[in-house]
């Protein structure tokens, strides 16, 4: 997530922090802190802001040997207003994203077999039809 320095309309800034952001990311940072052992799944593209989320997650100690690298498809990410009241704005940029790749042929049983929770956004039910069948495919995994 690119956030704004300054408050004011995305359109009018011209400087941003990179920082990481979701709600999946944030439990998992927050859970590898309290010391129990936590992981994240998804695909990222092979680029900067795919190497950014691995290091760190790795930093904070997050397992991520379930995150795949797509060579052909770009990290998704979103810019985000600074506000002084209200709601900032949001722009998403997530359509044809890494993310959005992740399918059940993606699926590793061996990893989701060694987790005693599952944490799910509706993200991946949001951003295409194979992340919505992957989702799909480990909820009902976990389930059993």
């Amino acid at each position: 997530m690119f956030i704004a320095d300054k408050p004011g309309f995305l359109h009018e800034i011209n400087q941003y922090s990179l920082e990481l952001a979701g709600a999946e990311t944030n439990v998992a940072i927050g859970l590898a802190r309290l010391g129990l052992r936590s992981g994240w799944a998804s695909k990222v593209g092979k680029d900067a802001f795919g190497k950014f989320i691995i290091q760190r997650l790795k930093n904070e100690s997050v397992d991520i040997s379930s995150v795949l690298i797509d060579d052909l498809n770009p990290t998704g990410f979103q810019l985000k207003s600074k506000v002084t009241e209200g709601d900032p704005e949001v722009q998403y940029f997530r359509k044809g994203s890494a993310a959005s790749h992740f399918q059940i042929e993606d699926f590793n049983e061996e990893y989701y077999k060694t987790a005693t929770h599952l944490h799910m956004t509706g993200i991946p039910l949001a951003i295409s039809q194979q992340a919505r069948d992957y989702a799909k495919h480990a909820l009902s995994f976990m389930k059993k």
